[in-house]
């Protein structure tokens, strides 16, 4: 169970093909798309007690939840900031990014991510990180303390975070993240409707990395029918290739042998002189 415990400000919530206004005490679900507006700021909780909390403008999908007993979940995060606090050991929870995958083991981090560099400061606890910036050697442990920053090709550990980035934070993130759980867990509340999604709300899902959106298809087939979103699909197929089949199914049937009076004559025996 995964509920939405603290909402401020605006955030969408993309759940199969529709567009949703997300709302506090929603129960999310693994696929979910969650959507931070501007000036926003929602919070999830998981039963064991751990809390995700996305700051302004944050993009987060949630690829896999915890169900029943099992306490692990993955999500992949384009852009933001995330404060991921009271992780017990042994529960697994993955974060994976453009940049690097990150892999709290225990306690609370903290994650920022911009288009070209992001970071990680391990408030308490301990986490692993590996990715681009450590292709070919094993991940880096991160402890109580450490700061890391990277890009694409690198990246290096400090002893603490610098100033730029705790200026950056939503203040929020500073402190403790409230519990909010007994608020809503005995409590459904549904996700208002709002549209079919557009092909440039989704398109930094439809272009992830292969591991991604190669899912995206099998969930976003029926708006292939829409003209608009077709047109889109078609124009941008180089960089989502798998689209292809759904697209033009016809390339893929398969070829009927061939037929006609010259193919079913059998052979003339030679003429003997």
């Amino acid at each position: 169970m995964t509920i939405v415990t603290l909402l401020e400000g605006q955030a969408t919530l993309v759940r199969g093909v529709a567009r949703h206004a997300l709302a506090e005490g929603v129960r999310l679900q693994s696929g979910d798309i969650i959507e931070v507006g501007d000036k926003g700021l929602a919070q999830m909780e998981f039963a064991d007690g751990a809390a995700l909390a996305l700051g302004p403008k944050t993009r987060v999908l949630a690829s896999s939840l915890p169900r029943g007993k099992q306490q692990s979940a993955d999500f992949y995060v384009t852009q933001g900031e995330l404060k991921l606090a009271a992780v017990k050991a042994g529960t697994r929870l993955r974060i994976a990014t453009p940049l690097f995958t990150l892999q709290p083991v225990e306690g609370n981090v903290v994650l920022a991510l911009g288009s070209k560099e992001g970071s990680v400061f391990v408030e308490g606890g301990e986490a692993r990180l590996a990715g681009r910036g450590t292709r070919g050697s094993a991940p880096v442990r991160l402890k109580s303390g450490d700061f890391y920053t990277g890009d694409e090709s690198k990246g290096g550990v400090a002893g603490r975070p610098s100033p730029a980035f705790i200026d950056a934070l939503p203040k929020v993130f500073l402190d403790p993240l409230p519990s909010r759980m007994a608020r809503y867990k005995d409590r459904q509340v549904q996700p208002r409707p709002l549209e079919a999604v557009k092909y440039a709300e989704v398109e930094t899902w439809l272009k992830a990395p292969p591991e991604i959106r190669r899912r995206m298809p099998a969930r976003f087939k029926p708006r292939a029918a829409d003209p608009a979103f077709r047109a889109a699909l078609v124009e941008n197929l180089k960089f989502h290739p798998e689209w292809d089949p759904i697209l033009f199914p016809e390339k893929y049937e398969p070829k009927e042998p061939a037929t006609g009076s010259a193919a079913a004559a059998p052979p003339r025996p030679a003429v003997q002189r």
